[in-house]
């Protein structure tokens, strides 16, 4: 009877601590203008299947019906943009990223095509759908900063 006690003491407090991980679902409407102008503007045809809110950090998650998944920072501005093995379009990366970034994906991996992009205070952080998998840091200036392939 112990044994099942305590099973169910560790049990229950393990669920409790990864309801605290969960993040909250929120009303797509509900979230910064800036969410929904980016959204309008680099995926206008394409339904918002879910939208979240981190706890843990000012942030907001948007999931796509084409398989996309949006990060986003507490302002509104772009954070993540994760297109699951699909390459972003040349619009969405010609407007965000850096031309010396763009310049040097193309010369160094002219056959690859970016598939996700994150952005930090630091840089930028690309995946590009080569075999293996390659992932590059540039700096803010579009400098690359260190490469990897997993």
């Amino acid at each position: 009877m112990k044994t099942f006690l305590w099973s169910f003491i560790l049990w229950a407090g393990l669920a409790g601590l990864s309801a605290c991980d969960e993040d909250e679902r929120v009303d797509y409407n509900h979230l910064p203008a800036e969410v929904h102008e980016f959204v309008n503007n680099y995926f206008a045809d394409v339904e918002v299947v879910k939208a979240e809110k981190d706890d843990d950090e000012p942030r907001y998650k948007v999931w796509l019906s084409n398989g996309f998944e949006l990060k986003f920072y507490g302002d509104g501005s772009w954070q993540e943009i994760d297109g699951n093995l699909q390459v972003l379009s040349s619009a969405l990366q010609i407007d965000l990223l850096p031309e010396n970034l763009l310049v040097y994906v193309a010369t160094q991996y002219p056959n690859a095509g970016i598939v996700e992009v994150s952005r930090y205070g630091w840089g930028y952080k690309i995946e590009l759908n080569t075999v293996p998998v390659m992932e590059l840091k540039f700096n803010n200036e579009g400098e690359i900063t260190r490469s990897r392939a997993y």
